[in-house]
This record gives C-alpha cells, sequence and structure tokens, in this order.
C-alpha cells in the first residue's frame, strides 16, 4: 500500500509539473474586427479567437483582454471592461486541439483612434492550486468618424455660400474664353465647331477654350486655438463641421480638396492635404483623416495660411475652418480673397 501510494504522489507530482510547464504551450490568441472605420454609435464585431493547438487539456483559462476605454455592449450599452481593472475578463475550459472563437457586438461613441492591445492569459495546473501567466500583445486599430455637426446655423451659411456656384451655373452655361481657332481634324464634337469662322475660311474650323470659372472649393482646417480650456471642444466641433461641409458639397456635386494644419496621426501617414476629388471614396478618406486627427498643431496659423496663398489659383473658392478668432490670421485670410478673388467662408467652432 505504502509503495502504491508513493507511486500514485510520483505520477501526480510529475502530472503536476508537466502540467505546470506547459499548460501555456501551443496556445494562441488572435483579435479580429470586421471594421476598420465606423460611425460613432456604429456597432462592429470584436472577435477573440483561442486555438489550443496541444492534445493537453487546458482545465482553467482567464483572459485579461486589453480593450479601448469606452467600449461598450451594442444590445444592452454596458460598459465591457470590468470595473475594478479596465480589462474584460473571460474564463474557459478548453479541450486538447480545441478552437473556440468569441465573438461581441460593440461600439464606440466618440471620435477617434482607438485599440485592441491583445490579452493576458492565466492558466491553472493539473490539481487546480497554481497558475501561470503569459502576455500576448497585438495591437488592432479602429478608427471612429466625428459626428456630423449639430450647429442649426450651419445648413444655412453652406447653402448660401455654396448657393453661388447654382447662380454662376445659371449666368453661364458654360463659361469659356475662345483663344483661337484650329482646324477640324474630325476628331472633336460638331457643336465645338465655329460656323462662322468656318464659313468666312471656306474651311472647317474648331474653338479652342479655356475655361473662366473654377467650381472646385478648398477647405482648410487650422487647428491653433487660443482657448486652452476648452480647446479639446472647440476642436471636435471644428471636426463635425468639417464633416458636414464634405457632404454638402457632395451632395451639390461639388469638387473639394483639403488641408490643414493639424497633425492625422496613424496608418495614413502624416500628411496634411487630401488632393481635389468627389465621391465616396474621396469623402471616405477625408472622414477617416478627421477620425485620426489629434489636437496637435504643426504650424501657427500665419505659416499655414501663407503657404495656402503661394498654390493658391484664381478663381478658387475657400471655406475656412477654426476653432476660435484669430485676430493675427485675419491679413491672411483677406490676402487669400484677394488671391483667389472670391469671398472667403469662415466657420468658428466658438460660434457653435
Amino acid at each position: 500500500m505504502i509503495v502504491f501510494l508513493g507511486v500514485l504522489g510520483l505520477l501526480v507530482w510529475l502530472a503536476e509539473k508537466y502540467s505546470m510547464d506547459h499548460v501555456l504551450d501551443g496556445l494562441d490568441f488572435a483579435t479580429a474586427l470586421d471594421k476598420t472605420v465606423v460611425e460613432p454609435g456604429e456597432d462592429f464585431s470584436w472577435t477573440m479567437t483561442i486555438n489550443n493547438r496541444k492534445r493537453l487539456m487546458v482545465p482553467y483559462l482567464q483572459m485579461r483582454e486589453q480593450i479601448p476605454a469606452g467600449l461598450v455592449f451594442s444590445e444592452n450599452g454596458e460598459n465591457v471592461a470590468a470595473k475594478s481593472s479596465g480589462d474584460h475578463l473571460s474564463v474557459l475550459y478548453l479541450k486538447g486541439r480545441q478552437k473556440t472563437e468569441l465573438e461581441r457586438r460593440v461600439l464606440l461613441k466618440k471620435r477617434g483612434r482607438y485599440f485592441f492591445r491583445g490579452v493576458s492569459a492565466e492558466a491553472g495546473d493539473f490539481l487546480g492550486l497554481q497558475t501561470a501567466l503569459e502576455t500576448y500583445p497585438e495591437l488592432k486599430e479602429i478608427v471612429v468618424k466625428p459626428a456630423p455637426s449639430g450647429w442649426e446655423e450651419l445648413p444655412r451659411l453652406l447653402g448660401g455660400y455654396a448657393g453661388e456656384y447654382v447662380v454662376k451655373r445659371s449666368l453661364f452655361e458654360d463659361p469659356v474664353l475662345i483663344r483661337g481657332f484650329r482646324e477640324y481634324t474630325g476628331r472633336e464634337p460638331l457643336r465645338s465647331i465655329s460656323w462662322v469662322q468656318s464659313a468666312r475660311q471656306g474651311r472647317f474650323l474648331v474653338k479652342e477654350q479655356e475655361n473662366m470659372t473654377d467650381l472646385s472649393c478648398t477647405i482648410l482646417l487650422d487647428v491653433e486655438c487660443r482657448d486652452e480650456e476648452r480647446e479639446a471642444e472647440l476642436l471636435e466641433q471644428c471636426f463635425s463641421m468639417v464633416r458636414s461641409i464634405c457632404e454638402e458639397l457632395e451632395k451639390r456635386r461639388i469638387a473639394y480638396d483639403f488641408q490643414t494644419n493639424g497633425v492625422i496621426a496613424g496608418a495614413m501617414g502624416n500628411w496634411n492635404r487630401i488632393g481635389e476629388g468627389l465621391g465616396p471614396g474621396h469623402l471616405e478618406t477625408v472622414l477617416e483623416g478627421l477620425g485620426r486627427m489629434t489636437y496637435d498643431c504643426r504650424m501657427g496659423s500665419g505659416e499655414f495660411l501663407s503657404g495656402i496663398r503661394k498654390g493658391l489659383r484664381s478663381g478658387k473658392s475657400l471655406i475656412y475652418v477654426a476653432p476660435d478668432r484669430n485676430q493675427d490670421a485675419a491679413p491672411y485670410l483677406s490676402s487669400l480673397e484677394e488671391r483667389s478673388g472670391r469671398r472667403l467662408l469662415a466657420l468658428y467652432g466658438e460660434d457653435v
């Protein structure tokens, strides 16, 4: 009996030692998100996949998933994070060679960049007396766009300014300057033929034209803020205003480009300009950039606007968005109007 108990004790000790040495071996953890850019309050799928590649079971596995602050379950609006730790806790039992997926529907309410940073796993031994701890770092990012602006005055201001394009189109069907005439090659449309000049010369001549109007717009986002106490609030208003401006221009089919002296962080690179364009893809690029915006300022208002003036072409329309009124920027705005020959629309977060 003593020998039997001794052998049994030795076997238990060996099983215990083996389980402690190898309980976390062969475990893989992977986080997956079904979206990378979302609207505020839009739900998305957050999945944790746990794969036990070894034959040995894991009788007790506790996971602490490092999740972004503000993450809530879409079903009931409850916070995902445990109050005590700020992480999401899960406890599992895994059989040998078992693969498990935990899918959750969640959402984020505020604009910004958010990160899922992997998991800390704590696994129990054969007897349930000890645990082993291992960290599995990971980085998954999701970007939340700014919400549309709730400023009631904004639609009227935008409507009046964008309406100038409608007036321009109604007064001039396709305003052009006739620079001269050249031989008709047969490839030009018949409407480009100048019948008067053709009759005079006795051969077909077509008009060489140059557009006189620039039906496009530049959106300027100046993030330099004088009110340090309200900086975050005012800049968030600016980001929302830029979104609403872009959506209004999309509705009216007015091409636009976007330039800022702010810092757009993350996978899109450290850029400050989105070229002229129109359409869903162009809009989504701008909105993702706004979602990635930090509160940092790349350069002051004067330097930013001076750089804009150098590349500004005549006839270009400008919409300027800033958190608050900066008297130092006023001369530069007047200079932009003079250079473009068009009225500049200035919008401020402090007016919201």
